[in-house]
């Protein structure tokens, strides 16, 4: 077992070169957000932008771009085509989406995407074609849950970020099961998906790739909101995106997202603290990166 160090964190990071420009820091698609979740698209946004990625595309429901442009004015933005129910489909999709995928350097999957014949559908062809790091969160777990073995077929380097609900589905036992052997659980299930990154999230969150874990140290209950881990699955897209090695962006992730989270605890209290306050907060997080550079 490792544990993710600040130090650690912070070889990440190098200080940007005086001749930067955005094409030096990556491209980073986000297909979020069904007309009933606009909120976890806009926050996966959010939260890829503070972390430093040159630009970003979110694609979702053609009705949340407005809602989206008004909150996070930095992202580029793909309307899409929904079912009658608000819900992302492939069809009708398909070219806007493999031309956006194709100009990605990471994809980001899941978050408010809903789980239906269409979502699955849209995230088994996502899958298929991306060649680039690619990210799966929130319902894109729970549509993985019933053909894991998909992601084996795929060639993109696969992040998942369960929580323990989400990861007790996809190795078919209980949340009691998943709690009680975090550890063992983890292990076992990266054995059946070499190479992938698997982000098992809660108290101590653990990064697990093939034999190898690392468990995080940052953090606090405040955190315990929905909203916050899509803004952890942005993040580590993010990073991804950047050119970060899989296994390093999800520590990377989990570090600074529960870093960000305890500045905002000691602003907000745990009660009172959002979400939305641990991407305000990450500023902090990358000011205190940098004065180790």
């Amino acid at each position: 077992m490792n544990v993710i160090s600040f130090e650690k964190i912070c070889r990440l990071f190098p200080a940007r070169g005086k001749d930067s420009h955005k094409g030096h820091f990556g491209h980073l698609l986000c297909i979020t957000g069904s007309v009933r979740m606009p909120g976890a698209a806009c926050m996966s946004s959010q939260a890829a932008l503070r972390c430093g990625v040159g630009l970003l595309t979110t694609a979702s429901a053609a009705q949340n771009i407005p809602i989206l442009a008004a909150q996070c004015w930095e992202s580029m933005y793909l309307p899409l085509h929904t079912d009658e129910n608000g819900f992302l489909t492939w069809h009708r999709n398909e070219e806007i989406l493999s031309d956006a995928v194709r100009k990605a350097d990471a994809v980001l999957i899941g978050c408010g995407l809903g789980q239906t014949r269409g979502t699955a559908q849209l995230l088994a062809n996502i899958i298929r074609i991306t060649e680039v790091p690619l990210i799966v969160d929130a319902d894109g777990l729970n549509l993985l849950a019933s053909s894991i073995d998909m992601i084996m077929g795929g060639k993109a380097s696969v992040i998942l970020t369960p929580h323990p609900g989400e990861m007790s589905r996809l190795v078919k036992c209980s949340v009691q099961e998943v709690q009680q052997n975090r550890e063992t659980v983890l292990r076992t299930f990266c054995g059946t998906l070499p190479g992938t990154v698997v982000t098992l999230k809660g108290h101590e969150t653990l990064v697990g790739q093939d034999t190898v874990l690392w468990k995080n140290s940052t953090g606090n209950p405040g955190m315990s909101k929905g909203g916050s881990g899509d803004v952890l699955a942005g993040m580590i897209a993010s990073f991804a995106a950047q050119g970060i090695a899989p296994a390093d962006a999800a520590c990377a992730g989990v570090y600074m997202h529960g870093m960000a989270g305890d500045i905002a605890a000691k602003r907000y209290s745990q009660a009172a603290m959002l979400p939305r306050n641990l991407i305000d907060c990450i500023a902090e997080v990358f000011l205190k990166i940098e004065e180790q550079q």
